[in-house]
């Protein structure tokens, strides 16, 4: 079976790891092709082949688009019996596109609710290409021939925008966490994101200058540094502001081992995104013991229904649910218990079999 992997990014964040997870769990008898605008050039063991679409450099002014004959014939010269999409943009159309001209499925997989719902999207300068992208998307999120989503909101947005009905809900999965869990350090508060404005990183140095005083918390910064396009006066802002920070610890980018050793000794993990899909670092910190407090987001309502973490919705109170858990272990300990039976239940493995199961599906339905 011939399957192609399409996603302008081969790494960087959630949906490139899930993509990763997933390629694993095809194991040997599929043959895998990874079409990206972006590879990963670090040497690392693949079961795949990788496959650069366009000229692998910056994105074009007028977005993905401009590289759409370039992936179509690569599509034409694999054949796959099955595509599976990732990260909504102009990608997403192209291959809707061949889909519908060659008669081979195409599996649209959301990995945030912008996706679905374009008028979250940010709003940026370059609004010729915000235009061309979101109307690529809505091409493909009408002509998929089936549709995964992360979450129930997420199959909510896509019937409100788009008119279509999830073909499967499946949560993001991990492997099982194999650190040693230790909590005996100092009171840790941990950020795990990259840089962007949408993940507001500057509200979690806002939070750390509040406890300036504390010097039984720890404050804790990992992510790739802001990008040198975009809004220079907000990026520069930013890390003149972790500098400044004396009791914030910036640690750039790390490796995902790192980040889940961090998260095992971290005693609250902090999101301050305004939205996101499913955050798989919400996942990696219920794995290791590590209470959820988010900003903004709470997927489906999960933080607060389940108990798994707190919810806070403004500034105030994110320092308020520091401040309370810093003085209680044992409201860190309820967290933790709830999140690790909850991750068992929800977000194990198995979720990754299910997507094997109908990209399988689709290719046999295919071609009989």
């Amino acid at each position: 079976m011939k399957i192609c992997v399409v996603n302008p990014f081969e790494h960087g964040g959630g949906a490139e790891y899930q993509t990763s997870l997933l390629i694993e769990a095809l194991g040997a008898g599929r043959d895998v092709t990874y079409l990206t605008h972006f590879a990963d050039r670090r040497p690392r063991a693949r079961s795949y082949r990788i496959e650069v679409v366009g000229d692998g450099g910056p994105i074009p002014r007028v977005g993905y688009l401009a590289e759409a004959r370039s992936l179509y014939r690569k599509l034409e010269k694999i054949g796959p019996d099955v595509i599976y999409q990732r990260v909504a943009c102009a990608y997403t159309g192209v291959c809707a596109y061949y889909s519908r001209r060659h008669s081979v499925p195409m599996i649209w997989h959301v990995c945030h609710e912008a996706e679905v719902a374009p008028r979250m999207l940010e709003r940026v300068r370059n609004m010729p290409r915000q235009w061309i992208e979101t109307r690529a998307v809505a091409y493909g999120a009408r002509r998929a021939t089936r549709i995964v989503v992360q979450t129930e909101r997420q199959a909510e947005l896509l019937r409100e925008n788009y008119g279509r009905a999830a073909d499967a809900v499946i949560p993001n999965f991990h492997p099982p966490a194999r650190e040693a869990i230790d909590k005996s350090g100092p009171f840790t508060v941990l950020w795990v994101a990259n840089l962007k404005t949408w993940k507001q990183p500057d509200a979690f140095v806002r939070l750390a200058a509040r406890f300036a005083s504390r010097s039984d918390i720890r404050f804790v910064m990992i992510g790739a540094p802001a990008a040198a396009t975009g809004n220079h006066a907000w990026r520069e802002a930013l890390m003149r502001g972790i500098e400044q920070t004396g009791n914030l610890e910036y640690l750039g980018e790390r490796p995902q081992a790192e980040v889940n050793e961090l998260l095992a000794r971290a005693h609250v993990f902090v999101n301050t995104s305004k939205a996101e899909g499913f955050p798989n670092t919400f996942i990696q910190a219920w794995m290791r013991d590590a209470a959820v407090v988010s900003l903004c987001v709470d997927p489906d309502g999960v933080l607060e229904r389940e108990g798994l973490g707190i919810a806070a919705g403004t500034e105030d109170r994110l320092a308020a649910a520091i401040s309370r858990l810093s003085a209680d272990r044992e409201a860190l300990a309820g967290y933790a218990r709830r999140a690790r039976a909850h991750v068992a239940a929800h977000h194990s493995l198995e979720n990754a079999r299910r997507l094997v199961e109908l990209l399988d599906a689709e290719a046999r339905g295919t071609h009989g």
